[in-house]
């Protein structure tokens, strides 16, 4: 054992950074990592234990962040937990429990050592890119290295038949992967015993001001997230995925560790409510036998938190600059303001008013400045996740019926349109709204809108009735919390053999068919506005549009047909139709460059009042 210590001690780290003497603190922190890896180990193993494994494995995230918090020598208190978990949980022979020691122990220095390679510090909470590096070093290093040492082991000991090595090491990396993703952001948050990143004094006191929050609105928000993890995990009510929203609360006004906090024991609820047969997740694995969709919520969940934690501080940083250079400007004023008071004795009582007001001013313009780096720090934050959560190309291009291309541009920072396309069991999901008004609440309301449409197509619901009339409700509750008079127009589309499901109230929807004649589906009578009552079941209809071979649809918001003019004319629907009828033979990128090109020409160097979103879709098989 003392030259595998040696051995690893020399691969993994610096010559220089090598300890020559094991200090106090060295046996008390691989005291604390074994004891950490055994119980875990050990808690997960008595759970009930599924067919299909367990979703994750804690000690994993526990030995990679215990690595980055405390340091790479620490690795003896992996291989020491992972040993006695072996030998008494899993009750192996004592050789294998040695080897079975030592496979996490090198995957957790394998993963740690890329980590602080590339990032050039153990703490990758601050800055988005370090996160990035540490998720795909942790994902593609260590873990599939440990994964395959671990599975030969067994395989080796005649616990494991060698036709399913393959999927049980498969299993092995996803758990890995999940419980690092999971665990190692909380050790990092809890346990580090310094921070690489270094403020001044003036940043330090903007840091402290940004992080105190008021405990009654943790209280709230510790709140909501066990009411709906009761819903979902418990109850098995379809959505789980509201569980962000409160994830990203904490991350936006709580800190780096009550985030990690919230976020790990989500997951852990998640995972145990599964094993003991119970919530929306152990519905889900039956139907498809399948852990991946709870193992791709704690991911998303996990990841979602950290990328906005780490958004969260890099604008917290670049504030605190701001507000440097504000403090140094009112330090010149104040300078300046004391030559002015050795001016001769003629002119000091006006110098003395003059110095005076000019401080009141200084203050003001302070206080100004310091409330617009912190709204443009919000809404820069949320005009990313919009852009986020947007369809990419690459999802539009993988449907194989339809040639789909999207185009939104907010009329300020945030805008409050909204559009969507997902796919679920062969079912193409098309969805376009528009939140009154613009801005910030407009902004989160269409981010709560994608959440709930997606949590609802995931869980399986197709009726158009149940699923407007959940989505309305779900808004409608979020916005009186909010206390905001806000609403949205919204329609649905389900494509399926050919066949476009419309429900919902909206502009009305343009059809081009393919032998050049255009259909215009007034959608005024199919649905009600999102949000402005809390029951809508009986405003909602469903109209069936079947489309044939290269039949154009187009769907847009009313910032298209209300844009005006220098003489305060409005563009309309008869010259949307126009230009349609002119391209519908074109491919729907040039239809959807033909009608931007046209709106743009149209307004010229007028005022745009309001967000422009445009969806266009042709049939291609």
């Amino acid at each position: 054992m003392k030259n595998l210590a040696n051995i690893a001690t020399h691969v993994f780290m610096k010559p220089n950074k090598i300890i020559n003497v094991i200090n106090t603190s060295w046996w008390i922190d691989n005291a604390i990592v074994a004891l950490l890896y055994f119980v875990f180990g050990a808690l997960v193993l008595k759970l009930p234990q599924s067919p299909l494994g367990s979703p994750f494995w804690p000690s994993a995230g526990i030995a990679v962040g215990a690595l980055l918090a405390r340091g790479r020598s620490r690795w003896f208190g992996i291989f020491l937990g992972a040993a006695l978990n072996s030998l008494l949980n899993s009750k192996v022979p004592f050789i294998f429990a040695i080897m079975a020691g030592l496979a996490p122990a090198i995957g957790a220095l394998v993963s740690t050592t890329l980590v602080l390679h590339f990032n050039k510090t153990n703490y990758f909470l601050g800055y988005v890119n370090h996160f990035v590096v540490f998720a795909l070093s942790v994902t593609f290093s260590g873990t599939i290295l440990q994964a395959l040492l671990g599975s030969s082991i067994v395989l080796w000991a005649g616990l494991l038949p060698l036709d399913i090595y393959w999927s049980v090491t498969l299993g092995w990396w996803v758990g890995d992967v999940v419980g690092i993703l999971v665990f190692a952001p909380l050790i990092l948050a809890w346990w580090n015993k310094e921070t690489k990143i270094k403020l001044n004094k003036i940043k330090q006191k903007l840091d402290i001001l940004d992080n105190q929050f008021d405990f009654k609105e943790l209280f709230f928000a510790v709140t909501l997230l066990i009411v709906i993890s009761y819903l979902a995990l418990i109850k098995s009510q379809p959505i789980e995925y509201l569980l962000l929203p409160s994830l990203l609360w904490s991350a936006f006004r709580f800190g780096s560790k009550i985030t990690t906090l919230l976020v790990t024991t989500t997951a852990m609820v998640a995972s145990i409510s599964t094993a003991y047969r119970i919530g929306v997740f152990y519905k889900v694995s039956q139907e498809s036998s399948s852990l991946l969709l709870l193992q791709l919520f704690m991911g998303v969940i996990s990841i979602t938190a950290i990328v906005v934690l780490a958004l969260v501080a890099e604008n917290n940083r670049a504030a605190a600059k701001l507000q440097e250079q504000v403090f140094l400007k009112d330090q010149a004023y104040t300078q300046l303001d004391q030559v002015n008071k050795n001016l001769e004795d003629i002119i000091a009582e006006r110098t003395s008013e003059l110095v005076e007001a000019n401080r009141e001013i200084s203050f003001l313009n302070q206080q100004l400045t310091t409330e617009n780096i912190r709204m443009s720090s919000e809404l820069a934050v949320t005009r990313r996740l919009q852009e986020m959560i947007l369809p990419k190309v690459k999802e539009l291009n993988s449907i194989a019926e339809l040639d789909i291309v999207g185009f939104m541009e907010p009329a300020d920072e945030v805008g409050g349109d909204y559009y969507d396309v997902l796919q679920q069991n062969g079912r193409i999901k098309i969805g376009i709204g528009d939140v009154t008004g613009h801005g910030l609440e407009s902004g989160v309301i269409m981010i709560m809108v994608q959440t709930a449409i997606r949590a609802l197509l995931i869980n399986g619901e197709t009726d158009p009735v149940r699923f407007l009339s959940t989505v309305n409700h779900t808004i409608y509750e979020n916005i009186q919390r909010m206390n905001s008079d806000k609403n949205l127009s919204l329609i649905l589309m389900d494509y399926h053999e050919n066949v476009l499901r419309l429900s919902g109230q909206h502009e009305s929807v343009i059809v081009s068919r393919a032998n050049g004649d255009v259909e215009i589906i007034d959608t005024d009578s199919l649905g009600f506005p999102i949000g402005l009552t809390d029951e809508i079941s009986e405003f909602i209809f469903e109209i069936n549009i079947n489309l044939e071979l290269d039949d154009v649809v187009v769907l847009y918001t009313d910032g298209i047909t209300e844009a005006e003019n220098v003489n305060k004319q409005f563009y309309g629907l008869p010259r949307l139709i126009e230009v349609i009828k002119q391209n519908y033979q074109d491919s729907v990128d040039q239809i959807r460059e033909m009608i931007i090109a046209d709106v743009r020409e149209f307004i010229d160097s007028s005022k745009v009042y309001d967000d422009i979103t445009l969806v266009v879709m042709k049939r291609k098989i």
